[in-house]
């Protein structure tokens, strides 16, 4: 007998606390759809593993197991809040539901890896096979990614002695058990699988970013539920800035918990004015540029995306409306028809759908270091782009009016349009035709195994051409997770001996490229607060290459929506570091050993139809312009023990960042 496709499993929507209520009891409780695997007792399958081991109380909690009969034949454990076994049932079904919607997105395998600098310029990557989820970790108001364990770890705590929404004064509340909390820590261990740089706190945008995208999945993945986004379509009536409509609001139990004026620990769609009246949230400029806490900063983000989303449902549902309200635009007082619910919900379903997975796919359009919101509009517009070239249905101009008006405009265009946001394709990157055709050879002396020679002068160089486009395809159809880290890996050592070997070819060009500088790097720039010039140098040791990484070196499938054709991508991940010394400067004593780590490098995205580069996503690692912001981040941040403490936090900065 065939097994089945996939494994269905109950679980919550919000939390808990809705099932306690008799209007939201059946949407609250909904069926988890995740694809089949065999599964140990924990639940242990191929990407996580869930120990329940609660320190507080020194033991084990009995492990769920999938496969008895009696849990296969109803859906799984009944929910509740009571039973550990379904706490881990809870958090397995939304974890794989995550990491299927990411593979969906990204065209490949989820990889949990480590990446350990053994001594300066060595990396040793090291793959670990499933990432390890404690459901009672600790009995605190917390739950956070750590990635220096690999793992997940979520807190319980007693609720306020007030009484506040659906919580009873001094309850227990389970963060495992809030499907919000679940996906936002998945989220954060995904993005440091694919960025793991984003962590790193060198500009305001960098944490909020890690805390802004994690939010923005937790709340897309709640539109994957039709009972659920019906009831709340049906509640607020089409409306979703109505005070009604909870699909906004995220961790609702968890912030009700912690205080009786709570709505939820984070509300996106609404706000409480001056008065107490909850009123639609409207788009504020100012704030990009005031705040800097990492949550709140982060908060405009995910405001901007969600805002382009209500802007294109309420421009996709207007002739629904018009329909039913003959013409006028209002609808009747009293609960709207139920055809018209389900064609509204079908709307901001499919919407919220085409969203969650441009926002995922963005990070394939990112630079791989000091991220800010003004790039990450860029990746969504060349990802939506790349994606529905036509966009008939709006999206990618919500995205640039919500942006817009929320103040997030990249400082390096000319004009304000899809166009201009776009990342350039190499004929733009350099104004030199020569330029631009040397560089296209490179490539193609690297990737294409029907150029074997492409410069007489390069054939002291040993062609592996044929290597890397075998390894690619071994990489495309293998199936096993550790055999795709190891042939990856394999891929970027293969590729970084190549390029290493044509920098004297293409010096100049390939630096400017790929972000690095192998030449002695000089940074210099005007410091306002002590009125003088600063300069620093970083020496090049003569005779020895320079050192860098291939961070990634991926080939992906991706699919277009309308005409649903495939094209075939390499995505590449070049960083370089260089140390600066900040002895005898206004910078000493305050960086560990008076040195600064300044990373550059660049994301190339090479179309394996022509192999030729379609992107190149830069961050200079010569930057002088780049070195004083960081340096003047971080003192600002310095001078404040809260502040200073999170941005120095390397080991666990999601532990410091959510306590913080």
């Amino acid at each position: 007998m065939n097994k089945p496709s996939y494994r269905k499993l109950r679980g919550y929507a919000f939390d808990p606390s809705f099932s306690s209520t008799i209007g939201r009891r059946q949407s609250n409780e909904v069926i988890y759809k995740i694809r089949w695997e065999e599964t140990e007792p924990g639940p242990c399958g191929e990407y996580i593993e869930i120990i329940d081991y609660d320190p507080t109380k020194e033991c084990f909690y009995e492990p769920v197991n999938l496969e008895n009969n009696y849990v296969l034949a109803d859906y799984g454990l009944s929910p509740s809040e009571g039973d550990p076994r379904f706490h881990q049932q809870q958090v397995y079904a939304v974890a794989m539901n995550v990491i299927a919607q990411f593979e969906k997105a990204l065209g490949r395998k989820i990889i949990w890896s480590r990446t350990v600098e053994e001594e300066p310029g060595k990396y040793k990557h090291e793959f670990i096979n499933r990432l390890r989820i404690y459901p009672h970790a600790m009995r605190q108001q917390n739950a956070f990614y750590s990635p220096d364990k690999l793992a997940l770890l979520f807190g319980y705590f007693l609720a306020s002695e007030n009484w506040s929404g659906n919580n009873v004064p001094g309850s227990v509340v389970f963060t495992c058990l809030s499907p919000d909390i679940v996906v936002h820590e998945l989220t954060h261990a995904i993005l440091d699988s694919v960025h793991p740089y984003f962590k790193k706190g060198t500009n305001p945008d960098m944490l909020a970013f890690h805390e802004s995208f994690s939010d923005i999945i937790a709340l897309l993945q709640r539109f994957t539920f039709i009972p659920l986004v019906e009831e709340q379509i049906r509640n607020s009536r089409g409306d979703l800035l109505s005070p009604q409509n909870l699909l906004g609001d995220l961790a609702i139990q968890f912030g009700q918990a912690l205080s009786s004026n709570r709505r939820a620990l984070r509300s996106f769609l609404v706000q409480y004015d001056d008065e107490g009246n909850l009123v639609p949230v409207e788009p504020d400029p100012s704030k990009y540029h005031t705040l800097t806490d990492p949550h709140s900063r982060g908060g405009i983000l995910v405001a901007a995306v969600f805002n382009a989303f209500t802007r294109l449902y309420r421009y996709r549902v207007a002739d629904l409306i018009r329909l039913a309200s003959n013409g006028s635009g209002i609808l009747a007082q009293g609960e709207i028809h139920p055809d018209l619910v389900k064609r509204l919900s079908n709307e901001a379903r499919e919407i919220a759908d085409q969203l969650s997975l441009i926002c995922i796919r963005a990070l394939d359009y990112c630079p791989p270091v000091d991220l800010n919101f003004g790039d990450f509009l860029r990746a969504l517009i060349t990802a939506d782009v790349e994606y529905n070239p036509e966009d008939e249905g709006g999206l990618r101009f919500a995205l640039l009016e919500s942006f817009r008006s929320w103040g997030i405009v990249p400082k390096d265009i000319n004009t304000y349009s899809v166009e201009s946001l776009m990342w350039k394709p190499l004929e733009e990157f350099f104004e030199d035709e020569d330029q631009v055709l040397a560089l296209k050879k490179a490539i193609q002396y690297v990737f294409n195994p029907d150029i074997k020679r492409v410069y007489t002068s390069m054939d002291k160089a040993s062609p592996k051409n044929d290597e890397v486009v075998k390894s690619m395809e071994r990489i495309l159809r293998e199936n096993n997770r550790s055999t795709i880290f190891k042939e990856s890996r394999k891929l970027s050592g293969i590729v970084h001996d190549m390029f290493d070997g044509k920098f004297e070819y293409f010096k100049e060009n390939m630096e400017k490229l790929l972000g690095m500088d192998f030449r002695p790097i000089r940074y210099s720039f005007f410091d306002e607060r002590s009125n003088q010039q600063v300069d620093f140098e970083v020496p090049r040791t003569e005779g020895i290459n320079p050192v860098f990484q291939v961070y990634k070196c991926v080939p992906v499938i991706r699919h277009n929506s309308l005409n649903g054709n495939a094209s075939k991508l390499l995505i590449m991940t070049f960083l370089q570091k260089a140390e600066v010394d900040l002895k005898n400067t206004l910078y000493q004593g305050y960086f560990p050993g008076d040195k600064y780590e300044m990373r550059g490098g660049a994301t190339l995205l090479i179309d394996l139809a022509t192999y030729e580069i379609k992107y190149a996503i830069v961050k200079n690692v010569g930057s002088s312009n780049r070195l004083k912001n960081q340096l003047d981040y971080a003192m600002e941040n310095l001078n404040d023990p809260e502040n200073a403490a999170l941005l120095m936090q390397d080991a666990e900065p999601f532990a410091a960042l959510h306590s913080h």
